[in-house]
């Protein structure tokens, strides 16, 4: 096979060659044009595989309790305590100081970002946090920092075992207490209607027709019964044990204001508040 080449400044040449010296050829004269970094090399090329960065969601011990006192446009504060489990579970409590009776309540699942810096609650307003070190910052609705002078107020900072056992013996209801109210009507003075709860989560008492006895979970406001047995004993139509056991079967948690107990769902009114009874021994 016959090839002609003319290079700049020599001379032409003709020079018969089979097919595989023109590809050796070809092979050669490209090599000479490409730079020094793409220029092939007998050298195996070693894959490296990328080390994943760390992130909160995986290089901090996130888990836990989360409290703060936010700045509030109509308010002294809002009280808000978040509590962050290692299922991906949460519960969010906000109480709006001097101007709320009870706190809202919301709890959920919650899903990290694809960076794993920051969090976002599956609550009505689909909260986000940005996660810190023993720290969270609650985010603005596009799911960045809050600027202004009150910016470094919207962080809330974790908890200590100490600090949420001291919450939790705030709301020990362990004892007896008097029925007072049941859906927002006042109940006589003089009725029998209690709850007995003792340290071991056990809750027994009198509905004004039969007895009760079950059992109860405590942790911090949130409160639930286990199904309630009662005594089969005939009762009168006008008597409160209907409605009582009803709203026992409702209530998900409580505040207890001195020696007044109340039972509540959510944001609701109290459904029923209680009135602690002193054992003689203790006056």
């Amino acid at each position: 096979m016959r090839y002609s080449l003319s290079l700049p400044g020599s001379t032409l040449f003709v020079k018969t060659l089979s097919t595989a010296g023109c590809t050796a050829l070809a092979m050669v004269l490209l090599s000479g044009c490409l730079p020094e970094s793409a220029r092939p090399t007998d050298e195996p090329v070693q894959q490296q595989s990328p080390t994943p960065a760390d992130t909160s969601q995986n290089a901090l011990d996130w888990p836990g309790s989360y409290q703060g006192v936010l700045p509030c446009a109509d308010c002294p504060g809002i009280k808000m305590t978040l509590q962050l489990d290692a299922n991906q579970r949460y519960r969010l409590t906000r109480y709006y100081q001097e101007r709320a009776d009870e706190p809202e309540q919301t709890e959920g699942e919650f899903r990290w970002s694809s960076d794993g810096r920051q969090i976002q609650l599956d609550d009505a307003t689909n909260s986000q946090f940005l996660v810190g070190e023993n720290r969270v910052l609650l985010l603005s609705p596009q799911g960045e920092r809050i600027t202004g002078e009150l910016a470094d107020q919207y962080w809330l900072d974790k908890q200590q075992d100490d600090t949420l056992q001291a919450v939790e013996e705030e709301l020990n209801i362990a004892g007896r207490w008097q029925l007072t109210e049941l859906l927002q009507k006042s109940v006589d003075a003089d009725n029998n209607v209690y709850l007995q709860f003792d340290q071991a989560g056990r809750v027994s008492g009198f509905t004004g027709c039969n007895s009760l006895t079950g059992g109860y979970q405590l942790q911090g406001p949130r409160l639930s019964f286990t199904p309630l047995a009662t005594t089969r004993k005939a009762c009168l139509q006008d008597n409160l044990e209907p409605q009582l056991l009803d709203v026992l079967s409702k209530v998900d948690n409580i505040s207890v204001a001195g020696d007044e107990l109340s039972l509540n769902r959510a944001r609701m009114a109290p459904l029923a508040r209680f009135s602690r009874v002193i054992a003689a021994e203790d006056k």
